[in-house]
């Protein structure tokens, strides 16, 4: 469990992290950190307004890095620091860099100022759900940015390991640039349960990689009996354990879709649609998940898929599914058309909310019969008769009498709910105008239903 948010974002700032996710078309943000190390004893040793100086102009170089040609979006300032975000973690790296570049030129530049060092904390995570903004989940990666921006000297740049597998490619393309990074282990943050991994990436020119000096770094526990002369089998279990102590799952070629893992959560990707595959921030346990679209209330993709420990790739082998649904129009017309009727079976899987496939089979039929109103020849009668069976279970069965205007535009719709359960309901529409009438039976899915 981590520690609340100190930063306290309020509803304005969520308005415009929100405003940046939509225009971006994204779930998931970079969250940037940065603050002047030392600021305050350089406040006490120079003066309020040589502090205020320097300041301002690290203000002015954060926040032209950040925002030039609309890369990123400075959402608060918080005293000598600054919070801010990216849709896309190649360029958050890349404006960070650009950050301690142009901070060495201007103390270069201004040797009678106080050194500005500026310390940068990157961390990425998924921040809305179901295409809301949520404020505890962007707070949650706030504070993780915050907290691994704390790690940092002046001048550094420190990232999970999200931002950096993200970025990875990227910066194996920059071979002109004389970048480098390194993981320097797992550190305890505070208000984290579990350790995080720290990676450092650095313009060479400027310095080199350098280990956190306060953090707390988690040691790695090998038991004594490893050491007691089992060297290969040690060595074995040691590479496994460096092999799969982390589950990765990467889509291949997945679509624009909005996909829905196990009924609860947007499935989030990160990296570019047009890659081979994109890296899934969206937690995956090992074990058995399902993946959903939904393209309509009676259509939806599915997917099953297995994760196991180590990495993943998932490729699109989506079943699409339609839920049963007959309907049959009778335009009348005396001695030609006076009866419709059909029959007609279907399968489909459901699933359940524990996401277990139950395989269904659904009949179903209806019929209509028209003819004048015996008393009134300007009245048409519809005679409607329907029945529903699914997996051997009768749902329902009726008939019914509509009456219609034969001369006058005067259209009826109903929609009645004959059944419903956690996955889905059964209904029966029928449609009447002039001399004509629709009979529908259908099911569809639970989430469609209108109360």
């Amino acid at each position: 469990m981590e520690a609340s948010n100190p930063l306290e974002l309020n509803r304005h700032d969520l308005s415009s992290i929100d405003q940046y996710r939509v225009q971006r078309q994204t779930s998931v943000l970079v969250i940037l950190f940065t603050d002047i190390k030392g600021f305050t004893e350089i406040s006490e040793r120079r003066g309020d307004q040589h502090a205020v100086e320097l300041l301002r102009h690290h203000d002015e170089i954060v926040v032209r890095a950040i925002e030039e040609g609309g890369a990123g979006l400075v959402v608060k300032h918080i005293g000598d620091s600054v919070m801010a975000i990216f849709a896309e973690p190649s360029t958050a790296v890349d404006r960070a860099l650009r950050i301690q570049q142009e901070t060495a030129a201007f103390n270069h530049a201004h040797p009678d100022m106080e050194t500005l060092g500026i310390r940068i904390g990157l961390h990425m995570g998924q921040v809305a759900v179901e295409n809301q903004t949520q404020l505890d989940l962007v707070g949650r990666h706030v504070n993780r940015a915050s907290r691994v921006e704390g790690l940092a000297d002046a001048g550094q740049i420190y990232l999970t390991y999200s931002v950096f597998d993200s970025a990875r490619g990227w910066l194996r393309a920059q071979s002109g640039r004389d970048l480098a990074w390194k993981l320097h282990g797992r550190y305890i943050l505070k208000g984290l349960e579990e350790a995080v991994e720290i990676y450092e990436v650095v313009d060479k020119r400027l310095r080199l990689p350098a280990a956190p000096l306060n953090g707390r770094r988690k040691s790695s526990f090998i038991p004594v009996w490893l050491g007691l002369g089992v060297v290969l089998v040690g060595a074995a279990l040691v590479y496994g354990i460096m092999r799969y102590q982390r589950t990765e799952v990467y889509f291949a070629n997945w679509g624009p879709e909005l996909t829905i893992v196990d009924q609860k959560q947007p499935l989030a990707l990160i990296g570019v649609r047009s890659q081979e595959s994109q890296l899934a921030v969206t937690p995956f346990s090992i074990g058995h998940h399902l993946l959903q679209q939904d393209v309509s209330a009676r259509m939806r993709n599915y997917m099953e898929v297995e994760i196991k420990r180590g990495l993943n790739v998932i490729a699109p082998k989506l079943e699409t599914v339609y839920m049963p649904n007959l309907s049959r129009r009778l335009d009348f017309h005396p001695g030609r058309r006076e009866q419709v009727e059909a029959t007609q079976t279907f399968t489909y899987p459901l699933y359940d909310k524990a996401n277990r496939r139950i395989d269904s089979k659904a009949e179903l039929s209806v019929s209509i019969k028209g003819e004048p109103d015996k008393d009134n020849p300007d009245l048409m009668v519809f005679h409607c008769a329907w029945k529903a069976v699914e997996n051997g279970a009768l749902i329902g069965s009726d008939t019914i009498e509509l009456k219609s205007p034969a001369k006058l535009d005067q259209r009826q719709d109903r929609k009645i709910v004959i059944r419903e359960d956690e996955m889905h309901y059964w209904y029966v529409r029928t449609y009447t105008n002039r001399r004509s009438a629709e009979l529908e039976v259908s099911a569809a899915y639970i989430e469609y239903k209108k109360e």
